[in-house]
This record gives structure tokens, C-alpha cells and sequence, in this order.
């Protein structure tokens, strides 16, 4: 490519992206909905039915699951009702993005204008994470699969715009708790490392993808989880040891955002401190709204938390005083509360910015 021929695209590039700005600053003023799609990668947390169509045990399309969603059947969110996309979406003003495996399935023209959610139940950083016992869709693969919507993207809308709808979009990225529930046994350091340097590859091909905005959610107190607390039947107490993995995790996936920030300067990013907010929860529950933060909702044995939700078991009916809804799973009025913050909270739970201020989205008066 000559000079002249870069300097062309250079500054075609830039009058397409000050557009999509411009209508973002309008759309806020006025009332609509910004022109901001949401890409997910994940796991459990995140999924809305990518596993449905896996050969798996890792997923959530039979009842009790989806009892509160809209419809009042299952999706493939292990929730009962709406999961952290589904109100991040909402808070964004964009639709909620279907499940990739769904959506390449299809046809229909302009199908990841909507954005794409490529997160699988059971899923890690790494690849072997719960491959043993399940099928999933690890974090390489999801980057793989969002490697080909862009290609599609480009095929279908140009470069330039490809470039600039991504580059205005937001990357939600919740990751890791299935790594740390399987760890190898090397160190609490040495595995955290492990994880990190996988993370900082993974990042750093989305960031050569096009992405520019990342959410990044770290890990809750993953050994508060009736599933772990199950273990301990004499007391039913934390896992401390997974929980110390967590906010090592957490504390390292922060720096490094903070260090890929500093290497491109067009990266911006809002991390979520989930260990802390959700801490907050457990130890204060009734400030929350909250009546029971150590049972699950759903499920079968100590704590409801040994058997996962299904349809032989019992489930409670006072669901929005419940914080987890299955073994490992919160239900969706923790969840309401976890996005709340993340999109309008402040330092030290959500930093450098939240994802109201990530998105550009203007809060209305």
C-alpha cells in the first residue's frame, strides 16, 4: 500500500469513527438508543444458550432454569430469570446479543449488527479447563469465532466501517472461575501467573481484532458458593483457598488492563470488582435486600449446593431474597445489583471509570 493510498484510509477512518461519535453524543441528548453493540466472552455468568447446542452436561436449558425470564422457559441461562449481558445490554440501550452458535446458524442479513455473545457454561482462559467432563467453548475458541463475525463484517459492511462499529463497541469479558475451581495443584502464584500470561495473548488478539472498549468483570468470592460451602458439611463454610486464588486473580487481570493501557493508547477499559461488591452482599444482606446468602434457591442435597438445579428439585419461592439461585449461579436480583454498580458505580468497585462512562452513554436528567 502506497502513501497516498494509507493516508486516504487513515482519514476516511477517522471521519467514519467522529460520525458514530457524534450520533452517540445525539442519541443521548435526544433520548434514543446509542449505536453501540455489546460482544460477550465468557462463561456460565454470561451464556444465553451457545451450549444448547453442545454435546455437553455443562448447560442450562431444562427447568427450574429461566422460571422468571420473559416466557417463563428456559434459554440456556443458568439463571433464574436474566443474567449480567442481558442487564448490561439494557443499561446500554442496545438488545441483549443472541448466542453465536444460534446466529451462525442463520442466514438473515446483518445478523451481528446486534452484536454477538460468544460465552459457553464451563468455559476458561485455559483450554483443558473442565474438558474432561464436559464439552465447552474455552476463550481461544470464542476469539476464533468473533475472529469470523469481523471477517463476515467486512465482507458485508467494508473495512472502514467494520473498524468503526467495533471500534465504538463494547467487549464484556467475564472469565476465569472455571480456572480456578480446577486448579493445577503448582501454587496459588504460579497458577494465577499461568492464567494471566494466557489473558494478556487472548486481549491482546481482540485488541488486533479491533476491540478498543473493555468491561471487564472479575471474580467473585468463588468459595462462597453454596457448591463449596457444600463441601465443608460440618460448618458449611467458604472455601478460603479458592477465594485467596480469586482476588489474586482479580488483582493481576486489573494490572494487566492497566499495562495494555499504557502499550495503546486508544485502549479504555472499566474493571468490575465483583470480590468486593459481592463480598458486601454476604456480609451485609439485609442492607441489599437480601434474606439467605449461603443456600441456593434450587438445587438438591447440604445447601441445596450439591446437586445443580433441575426438574426433581425443590426451589424457593422468595427468590429476590435469595443471593444464589443454583450451586454457583446468582439469581437475577443479585445479578440487577452487580450491573447496577458496574455501570454507575465508582472506585474502588468499578475503575478507572465505570461502563456508563466507557460507553459514552450520557446519563439523562
Amino acid at each position: 500500500m502506497d502513501n497516498s493510498t494509507r493516508w486516504y484510509l487513515l482519514m476516511l477512518l477517522s471521519v467514519c469513527c467522529m460520525l458514530f461519535r457524534f450520533s452517540n453524543v445525539a442519541a443521548a441528548q435526544y433520548g434514543s438508543s446509542q449505536p453501540t453493540a455489546l460482544f460477550v466472552f465468557g462463561d456460565s455468568l454470561s451464556d444465553v444458550g451457545n451450549n444448547n447446542y453442545l454435546f455437553t452436561i455443562a448447560r442450562c436449558d431444562f427447568p427450574h432454569y429461566g422460571i422468571d425470564f420473559p416466557g417463563g422457559k428456559p434459554t440456556g441461562r443458568c439463571s433464574n430469570g436474566k443474567n449480567i449481558p442481558d442487564f448490561l445490554a439494557d443499561e446500554l440501550g442496545v438488545p441483549s446479543p443472541k448466542s453465536y452458535m444460534s446466529l451462525n446458524r442463520t442466514m438473515k442479513p446483518g445478523k451481528f449488527l446486534e452484536g454477538v455473545n460468544f460465552a459457553s457454561a464451563s468455559a476458561g482462559i485455559l483450554n483443558t479447563t473442565h474438558k474432561w467432563h464436559s464439552s465447552n467453548i474455552p476463550l481461544d475458541t470464542q476469539i476464533d469465532y468473533y475472529s469470523s463475525v469481523v471477517g463476515d463484517l467486512e465482507e458485508s459492511m467494508g473495512i472502514v466501517w467494520t473498524k468503526c462499529f467495533i471500534s465504538n463497541s463494547i467487549f464484556f469479558i467475564s472469565i476465569g472461575g472455571n480456572d480456578v475451581q480446577v486448579s493445577n495443584g503448582t501454587g496459588i502464584s504460579n497458577f494465577v501467573s499461568l492464567l494471566i500470561s494466557t489473558l494478556k495473548g487472548q486481549l491482546e488478539k481482540l485488541y488486533n481484532l479491533g476491540a478498543r472498549k473493555f468491561a471487564f468483570m472479575g471474580l467473585e468470592p468463588l468459595g462462597c458458593c453454596p457448591a463449596l460451602r457444600a463441601v465443608n458439611k460440618s460448618t458449611g463454610d467458604c472455601n478460603n483457598e479458592v477465594n485467596q486464588i480469586s482476588v489474586r486473580y482479580n488483582e493481576q487481570a486489573a494490572h494487566l488492563l492497566q499495562e495494555m493501557q499504557s502499550k495503546h493508547v486508544d485502549i479504555n477499559y472499566s474493571f468490575f470488582n465483583a470480590y468486593r461488591v459481592f463480598t458486601q452482599y454476604i456480609n451485609d444482606p439485609r442492607t441489599y435486600g437480601f434474606n439467605n446468602v449461603t443456600v441456593a434457591c434450587c438445587g438438591m442435597g447440604f445447601l441445596r449446593g450439591e446437586i445443580l438445579c433441575n426438574p426433581s428439585a425443590s426451589y424457593c419461592s422468595n427468590r429476590t431474597e435469595y443471593l444464589f439461585w443454583d450451586g454457583w449461579h446468582q439469581t437475577e436480583a443479585a445479578t440487577k445489583l452487580l450491573v447496577n454498580t458496574a455501570f454507575d458505580g465508582s472506585p474502588p468497585d468499578v475503575f478507572p471509570v465505570n461502563v456508563r462512562q466507557l460507553s459514552g452513554r450520557l446519563m439523562l436528567m
